[in-house]
């Protein structure tokens, strides 16, 4: 829980707050507690939403059918106001995990775990379906854990919002990888069947640890959603029929809650061992994090081991030998979302020192620990060299600087790549958070979710789906506020000028100092509205593509400079480099004049090109989905070239560095010279490599599905280590200033030195 601020209310209706549980993107939510002691938690709505009539009508008529869902599987609803400046839900207070908490921190569940917690859900949609509703964000976040089944929160605000005048300009309410088909079409006409398609995407992360869809942003999922088969990898094969009932696409097809508590109903009750406690379905770490939750069991405080003599570097291996490799090591457990930094030498604010509590990597001597904490004294001794979290190969040279690594745990899910300007560390997280980068100090956060989020010259831009706002880098500051007409989807910034792509086919351009409009189009309509196929800021001008063609526009609202026909394939974002534009659209390469639209050349390849270009001095270089690298002369576009690597799903551009052309193909990153064309090296992670690899000082850093940021030396492509965290990483790392940041799916942004990772170097 997050202390007051001085904006939050210190009462809601009769109820006294008491702290911030956690921010959404409806509004925030408290704990507070009535005349007689009882808590409650308390969801307030966004503004933008109270001032929506239609909203409040649909609010209040859909919490008077909360009131009257019962079942043991449900959180109460206590109170509500729809009519208070700020509208209001209060339910019961459940001290207790989340459903999202207990899976990352203690791992997938057993079959038997995942079934009766199931069972239990799907009661829980009985009432609440039975009442009228249906639930719309259905989510592991929103399914606690308590020792008697699960208990479902948060029904009857999603029914509310998604009949708002919001969702008139196709805004799904809802998460992404857990809604279902029709929802992200159109969140105002789906029925109990679509909370049906969520519980089988809730099953699956209960049972593997990931969700069925996984884009790296919630436009990328969604995209996932409506063309891609759900990810059932690590699904035990007794829950997948379940599951495939459950999703599927045919809303009709689906069976009812009713119909999966019978189909689990032999499977709970005829086990002669079980005796219908909790202990005969959660594993004894779930058992442990529910007491700890509900205040009874204070865990025994870690053995600190002994000191170990130094061990010899462990040698790289390009290629994993073991086909189940060991879980990453754990990163130090459930931190306070959103206190106050919590730096790698896990010191919590109020909490003991644990800075020297270590454990060992099955099979391997080396140490791993928190390492020295962050807010040593600068003149003090660096920790010894093995207390750090990294499992390195030779060391490399030792560096003067003198930095300290950190990580800043949110309350909700981290978004993207994050954003690295004048000093600070931008990461969405509902939230736009900036983080100082030298200490990991939060120094602000904004007040609105941001689903877009672009920096440039001092101001940060962000955009909340109908709104765009801006505020300063430095401290937070509002400069301005508008109301665009549509669900703004792409947003890019840069020399003033701020450029939006909005759904059905808008195309704004706005002031970055005041968001005076400059110029508007509405004929950018498109199959698959994306940021990385929206509107874009290219070498002082505005590209966006629709009905065919490229459209080059004066930024400062001058009007069309030219427009180039590439047909109905979408074409990449545009590069530009000595007045030449250079971009991708099925699978061709164009080489246009950037003043005047002309075509100097084009290359056809065998198959469709996934990847924007990418150059170097001399060349042009682009990969296709069954992973063909070219490399094009600049000038000519004649082929160089061409590598072989393995199939692509993603359409992350090939990075170049220091005669180094980086392709990722699955898990394995393909290293090839630029001249020759000649495969240099190639390195194998544990799981499907994310995002792009950072490069820089001759390191290069990627991350992987294997929940590790692997960092190897450009040259020979041997790892130099690796950092496990406890979820997928997000985006892309971010490698500046002989630094590397990069986000998790354990809801953590980490800051690592590029050289030595977590260690601290000497002196």
């Amino acid at each position: 829980m997050d202390q007051l601020t001085a904006h939050d209310p210190r009462r809601i209706g009769p109820f006294e707050v008491l702290g911030r549980l956690g921010a959404g993107g409806m509004g925030l939510v408290y704990l507070a507690r009535s005349a007689s002691g009882r808590r409650v938690a308390i969801k307030t709505v966004r503004g933008e939403l109270a001032e929506d009539e239609l909203f409040r009508v649909r609010f209040a008529r859909e919490i008077a059918a909360a009131k009257t869902v019962g079942g043991f599987y449900t959180a109460a609803v206590v109170d509500a106001d729809a009519d208070a400046p700020v509208p209001w839900l209060a339910t019961a207070y459940v001290p207790a995990p989340s459903l999202e908490d207990l899976v990352e921190e203690c791992g997938p569940l057993p079959v038997d775990a995942v079934r009766w917690l199931v069972a239990g859900i799907a009661e829980a949609l009985q009432s609440i379906h039975a009442a009228g509703l249906v639930h719309r964000d259905l989510k592991p976040s929103n399914v606690l854990v308590v020792e008697d089944g699960p208990r479902v929160i948060d029904f009857g605000i999603a029914a509310g919002v998604s009949s708002s005048r919001l969702t008139m300009t196709n805004v799904a309410v809802g998460t992404p990888a857990y809604m279902s088909p029709e929802q992200a079409k159109d969140s105002r006409s789906v029925t109990g069947a679509s909370d049906v398609f969520s519980l089988g995407s809730l099953l699956v992360f209960c049972a593997t640890g990931h969700a069925p869809y996984r884009g790296s942003n919630p436009v990328e999922t969604v995209f996932q959603l409506l063309r891609d088969q759900p990810d059932l990898s690590g699904l035990p094969v007794e829950l997948v029929d379940l599951v495939r009932a459950c999703m599927r696409p045919a809303a009709e097809h689906r069976p009812t809650p009713a119909q999966i508590q019978a189909e689990l109903a032999p499977h709970l009750f005829s086990r002669d061992e079980a005796a219908g406690e909790v202990e005969d379905w959660l594993p004894p770490s779930a058992l442990d994090l529910i007491e700890r939750r509900r205040g009874r069991r204070v865990p025994a405080p870690a053995p600190v081991a002994p000191p170990v003599p130094a061990a010899p570097p462990i040698a790289p291996q390009l290629v994993p030998t073991q086909p189940a490799p060991p879980r990453p090591p754990d990163l130090g457990g459930a931190l306070d979302a959103e206190a106050a930094t919590e730096k790698l030498a896990g010191r919590r604010k109020g909490g003991p020192d644990v800075s020297a509590a270590e454990v060992r990597l099955t099979g391997a001597a080396v140490r791993i620990g928190p390492g020295p904490r962050a807010d040593q004294a600068a003149g003090a001794d660096p920790a010894p060299a093995g207390t750090d979290w990294v499992r390195r190969a030779t060391p490399p040279p030792a560096r003067a600087a003198r930095w300290r690594p950190w990580r800043f745990r949110m309350s909700n899910d981290v978004w993207g790549t994050p954003v690295v300007a004048d000093g600070t560390l931008f990461v969405s997280s509902f939230e736009v958070h900036a983080l100082d980068i030298g200490s990991g100090q939060r120094r602000y956060k904004t007040r609105d979710v941001a689903w877009a989020l672009a920096v440039d010259s001092g101001r940060v831009h962000a955009a909340d789906g109908p709104h765009l706002y801006t505020v300063d880098v430095a401290d937070g500051t509002e400069r301005w506020r508008n109301s665009l007409d549509g669900w703004i989807y792409a947003l890019d910034a840069a020399d003033g000028v701020l450029c939006c792509g909005t759904r059905g086919g808008g195309v704004q351009l706005r002031s970055a100092a005041s968001g005076a409009e400059l110029w508007r189009a509405d004929d950018a309509q498109q199959d698959y509205e994306n940021p990385q196929s929206g509107p874009a800021l290219v070498a002082g001008a505005a590209y966006y593509y629709g009905g065919g063609r490229l459209r080059c526009v004066d930024p400062r609202g001058g009007g069309l400079r030219w427009a180039f026909p590439v047909g109905e394939e979408v074409p990449s974002r545009p590069v530009e480099r000595g007045g030449v534009l250079y971009l991708t659209a099925g699978n061709r390469v164009y080489a246009l004049d950037a003043a005047t639209g002309a075509e100097r050349w084009r290359f056809d390849a065998a198959v469709v090109l996934f990847t924007p270009p990418a150059l170097d001095a001399s060349a042009v270089y682009v990969a296709d989905y069954l992973g063909t690298v070219y490399a094009l002369d600049a000038a000519t576009g004649r082929d160089r070239w061409r590598g072989r690597t393995g199939s692509r799903q993603g359409a992350e551009p090939v990075v170049v560095a220091a005669n180094t052309a980086l392709v990722a193909a699955g898990e394995t990153l393909h290293a090839f010279d630029t001249v020759s064309g000649r495969e240099r090296w190639r390195y194998t992670a544990r799981g499907e490599i994310v995002g792009s690899p950072a490069v820089g000082d001759g390191l290069v850093h990627v991350g992987s599905r294997d929940h590790s940021l692997h960092t190897l030396d450009l040259t020979t492509g041997r790892l130099r280590w690796e950092l496990g965290t406890k979820g997928e990483l997000t985006g892309s790392p971010v490698a500046i200033g002989g630094r590397v940041f990069v986000g998790s799916k354990d809801r953590c942004v980490y800051a690592l030195d590029a050289f030595y990772g977590t260690a601290v170097p000497s002196q």
